[in-house]
C-alpha cells in the first residue's frame, strides 16, 4: 500500500501567514509580558516564543493568552493568505 506525504497533497494557493498583535493588544492595556506570564501561567521559554511578529502558537496557548486579555484568538492572531 503506497504511503501518502504532505509533499503529494494537492496545492491550494500559498500558505496562511500569520500576524501577532500581541504586543499592541499589550500595549494598550499597559500589561508587561511577564503580568501576561503570570496571568497565562505559561513558561518563559513559551512566553519567549509567542513575543515574535510570525509566532503561531497551538491552539491551546493561544486560548490562554486570549482569555488572559479578554479578547477572541482572532484579535490576538490573525491568518492572512
Amino acid at each position: 500500500m503506497p504511503t501518502s506525504h504532505a509533499a503529494d497533497a494537492p496545492s491550494h494557493g500559498a500558505p496562511a501567514s500569520v500576524t501577532c498583535l500581541l504586543p499592541q493588544l499589550l500595549a494598550a492595556r499597559g500589561m508587561s509580558w511577564g503580568e501576561l506570564a503570570r496571568r497565562t501561567l505559561l513558561p518563559a521559554a513559551t512566553i519567549g516564543r509567542i513575543r515574535r511578529p510570525d509566532a503561531d502558537p497551538p491552539l491551546p496557548v493561544a486560548e490562554r493568552v486570549a482569555a488572559a486579555l479578554g479578547v477572541a484568538v482572532e484579535a490576538v492572531w490573525r491568518h492572512q493568505r
